[in-house]
């Protein structure tokens, strides 16, 4: 039963990271695994955002039951999770729509035991409500997962290095479906990015939490770029739900 909730759940939409490099201890201490219980199958991504908070995508979380989610966090090895933490409560956008290029996908997870401020592990830093990503804005989206589309899993903590999106291009090439709370970014000239495996990861620019990893079409794409919630748009839900 658990296996088939997984593969409904994530099917298609489980990004991976795609040409990246391996991460250092402490480099990204608000990166968490969400994980399955007991298999321990790492299925999703997610961004510490407070004490008792993790911050991921919708499609993630919706319909999963708590009791088999795990969220693990201060580590760049899921061989060596440095702190396990049980989940208490998921709160799903009320207008999430997995129908509409997932709209609104975007979640906040309540832990039972808080996460405690370390070299390992830390709160991500949002970003003010004018603070809004850029076309070509650097930025950085990590995750666990394979480095190749349908390739073997690692276990490590990988990120790569790509480019905000114009909104217009994005538009243009997905048939003008993307709405203003999605933000959009790849690499148009190398492969690299994110593919099957870290939905729910976070793209920071400047240091920021800008975008959870939503959708992309096929891996990594170099002309299609990946759809990611615009984190800025959800700021006053954010408060209001992770208080």
């Amino acid at each position: 039963m658990v296996i088939i909730i997984i593969a409904m759940t994530t099917a298609g939409l489980a990004p991976r990271i795609v040409g990246g490099k391996i991460a250092k201890p402490g480099e990204f201490p608000y990166q968490v695994s969400l994980q399955i219980e007991p298999l321990r199958y790492h299925y999703c991504g997610g961004t510490i955002l407070n004490e008792y908070y993790v911050i991921t995508a919708a499609h993630c979380v919706k319909d999963l039951p708590l009791e088999i989610i795990i969220v693990v966090s201060g580590t760049v090895d899921l061989r060596k999770p440095a702190s396990k933490h049980p989940v208490e409560k998921i709160y799903v956008h009320e207008k999430y729509n997995s129908t509409d290029t997932y709209a609104n996908d975007i979640a906040l997870v309540k832990v039972k035991n808080q996460f405690k401020k370390s070299f390992l592990e830390s709160f991500v830093p949002m970003p003010l409500p004018e603070e809004i990503a850029e076309t070509n804005d650097p930025a950085i989206v990590s995750g666990f997962g394979t480095l190749t589309y349908e390739g073997e899993k690692t276990d490590f903590l990988h990120w790569v290095d790509i480019q905000v999106a114009s909104q217009t291009y994005c538009n243009l090439m997905y048939n003008n479906v993307i709405h203003d709370t999605q933000l959009c970014a790849h690499d148009s000239t190398i492969v690299k990015g994110h593919c099957n495996g870290d939905s729910g990861g976070p793209l920071t620019v400047n240091g920021k939490l800008h975008g959870i990893v939503s959708w992309s079409m096929d891996c990594a794409n170099v002309v299609y770029p990946s759809v990611y919630t615009r984190v800025s748009s959800y700021l006053n839900w954010i408060k209001e739900h992770a208080a």
